[in-house]
């Protein structure tokens, strides 16, 4: 199956749409088109292909003529192409990779033609709900995809969002501005509950609002969920964090000194992946972690 043509989401939607709505419309068609072929449970896959979508929107200039070679690609092409994007943002951000790897198993696993089929189908249900419009476009700085599509896949029904990491944009405003003040390049924010990083969407939007730039800033996040913090990784790279983000995967009550444990988990990572110059290389080390 290679899907449709393309079509972006200005016409499959009547009338305007915020950024919000537009993330759980995408969340919900990838959970349905997921559940639909029975595939319950391995939420990382269909994760890891919004993932994958999202991160080849930010390697290339015309997300269109992407949209339409991904939607026009085998099952096979597709997951080839795949290997090809986080290739490039390995080479370019091995550490995001570090925390990012759980969405990318699916890359090395063997994949039977069934399970090629349904990950097709849903790369080709998120672009035609207009991923690419989102998430390569700077509407994406406005809502955070991953938490709702979370929710969606660990729902028994997926027209129902559940809550369970997932901060709506106005909650998280009001409770990020309430506990900004004096904003200044260097600053760090942390968030020992970090989800998939709603949090930090908002604190960068005050911070950009404020003249300065949030890969400026640094950013610690922790979360027992390891799914929820690979997605906090590729949203970092959607909001524009930059270099200064440490992810944490554990219990923070047994390890209380868990920023600088993932200072130097990240900082032993990239010594190893530092002598791999080939993209491909580095995505293969992957596998290993």
């Amino acid at each position: 199956m290679t899907g449709g043509k393309y079509r972006p989401v200005g016409s499959a939607l009547s009338g305007p749409i915020n950024a919000e709505a537009h993330a759980l419309k995408i969340a919900v068609e990838v959970a349905s088109t997921w559940h639909k072929d029975g595939a319950s449970g391995q939420a990382e896959v269909p994760m890891g292909v919004v993932a994958t979508i999202a991160v080849a929107g930010l390697l290339v200039d015309d997300p269109v003529r992407l949209a339409e070679a991904m939607t026009s690609a085998s099952p096979t092409e597709f997951v080839h192409l795949a290997r090809q994007a986080w290739a490039v943002a390995v080479t370019r951000r091995p550490d995001v990779t570090l925390w990012a790897h759980p969405l990318l198993r699916w890359l090395f696993a063997e994949l039977d033609e069934p399970t090629r089929q349904r990950i097709k189908r849903s790369a080709v249900a998120a672009l035609d709900a207009g991923q690419l419009e989102l998430t390569a476009t700077d509407r994406r700085f406005g809502c955070d995809l991953f938490g709702p599509l979370l929710g969606a896949l660990r729902s028994r029904t997926a027209t129902k969002v559940n809550a369970q990491m997932y901060t709506p944009g106005d909650i998280a405003c009001a409770l990020t501005a309430l506990a900004l003040d004096d904003l200044e390049a260097g600053q760090s924010f942390c968030d020992d509950t970090v989800g998939t990083g709603g949090l930090f969407r908002v604190a960068a939007q005050i911070v950009r609002s404020r003249g300065l730039d949030p890969a400026d800033m640094l950013w610690f996040g922790a979360d027992t969920d390891e799914l929820a913090v690979a997605a906090t990784a590729v949203n970092s790279l959607l909001w524009g964090l930059g270099s200064g983000v440490t992810l944490y995967v554990g219990d923070i009550l047994n390890h209380p000194h868990w920023p600088e444990e993932a200072r130097r988990g990240r900082a032993s990572f990239l010594e190893q992946v530092d002598g791999l110059k080939a993209g491909m290389q580095a995505l293969d080390f992957l596998k290993r972690i």
